[in-house]
């Protein structure tokens, strides 16, 4: 009897001092909330971003659950933009606390993540990772960060261009061997955020935007082999964006690569030849007319179905003029914008030639930023209703 009371006593000191122990690492700056976790080769590794890690606003991001339209897989999504060797990353407290912002006010399911690289001139061969490009472990820690508050999240590349002429649209090579270089250059940059993305479990993947030239001109051999090297490594959804200006041609036999799921498109087509307001009341069925049809046709071209991997509207009065334009120095009008976002998902969501839509964008977009505009209840309303 007093043997099993010395043994009590033993374990009851054992006890206090470990809890003493936890205590003290605690002080001196132990970190129970954060784990490493191993990047590609050769990287440093990254802490994850767990629940107690991240803003009090995510604290209850476990209980989540990645959504969709129930009525059918239709991608609901919004676009949240950042540029920088740190976008996305631990210390981007814009980005990582207007995520669950942008979630209750949208009641979006997918998040697209652009990841922006750069080469010199139009006609350079060396694709490179530049000052607007977040870096992996930035892009990493987002990544975790989004799907940790049950956010599914669509990959992009993209690509930019010194002045004068920024887009990558006008990207041209003179002749195979410059494009052969182009191609090796891009997948070889591309590569390391690819094996990230397959790492991470990043549902979809867009390997190119806008690069309209490249899509007509380059040699659809070049196309399948990069589209064939890109999915060896990343084995989700494999998406191409293009741009709207391209609806209007045949799409290049490279799109109909069996490793491609489907085709996005940048869906900034005017409605209106000349800037004017429209009534609200006006603009689904002139949305209709002028781009519903034209996206429907592209489909049937393509023999598969596409989505909207951008779509936006300034906040303007003439928004629907040029809505590529970010600043037109129009009057502000955010009635007009949330019109305009009305009638396109008026349209889409219930056309099976369309999978998906992702609005342009929620912050770092200038005017086309939704956050806190009239739009959000618009696409709120459209979002949670597909959900029930």
């Amino acid at each position: 009897m007093k043997t099993n009371q010395k043994n009590s006593v033993l374990i009851l000191i054992a006890v206090v001092v470990i809890a003493v122990a936890s205590m003290v690492y605690l002080l001196i700056g132990g970190n129970p909330t954060v784990q490493q976790h191993p990047l590609v080769s050769g990287t440093s590794p990254t802490p994850v971003p767990t629940q107690a890690a991240l803003s009090p606003q995510t604290a209850t991001a476990g209980l989540v659950k990645p959504c969709n339209a129930k009525q059918r897989n239709f991608q609901l999504g919004v676009a949240f933009p950042d540029w920088g060797t740190t976008a996305y990353g631990v210390s981007d407290t814009k980005w990582l606390t207007e995520l669950p912002d942008m979630q209750a006010q949208t009641a979006a399911c997918w998040v697209e993540m652009p990841v922006l690289f750069h080469q010199s001139s139009l006609t350079s061969t060396s694709v490179v990772q530049g000052s607007a490009t977040t870096q992996l472990t930035s892009f990493d820690y987002g990544i975790r960060a989004a799907r940790s508050r049950g956010l599914h999240v669509f990959a992009a590349a993209q690509l930019q261009v010194d002045p004068p002429q920024p887009w990558s649209g006008a990207i041209y090579f003179a002749g195979y061997q410059q494009e052969q270089q182009w191609f090796e250059s891009y997948f070889q940059t591309l590569k390391p955020y690819l094996v990230l993305a397959e790492k991470d479990g990043v549902e979809q993947f867009a390997l190119g935007t806008e690069y309209a030239w490249l899509e007509q001109n380059a040699p659809a051999s070049l196309w399948n082999e990069l589209i064939g090297k890109v999915s060896s490594i990343y084995h989700g959804a494999l998406t191409y964006d293009m741009n709207w200006g391209s609806l209007k041609t045949p799409p290049p036999s490279w799109m109909q690569n069996q490793h491609l799921k489907m085709i996005g498109v940048s869906a900034y087509s005017p409605l209106v030849s000349t800037p004017q307001h429209v009534a609200p009341s006006q603009v689904s069925a002139l949305w209709q007319k002028t781009v519903k049809q034209e996206l429907d046709n592209f489909s049937l071209a393509l023999g598969r179905p596409i989505f909207l991997s951008e779509i936006g509207y300034p906040n303007s009065a003439t928004a629907l003029y040029h809505p590529w334009q970010s600043t037109d120095n129009g009057t502000p009008d955010p009635q007009e914008q949330a019109a305009a976002c009305d009638a396109a998902l008026a349209n889409v969501v219930g056309d099976k030639h369309i999978l998906g839509i992702f609005f342009w964008g929620w912050d770092n977009t200038e005017d086309f930023d939704l956050n806190g505009k009239q739009a959000t209840s618009v696409i709120h309303s459209y979002y949670q209703a597909l959900q029930s």
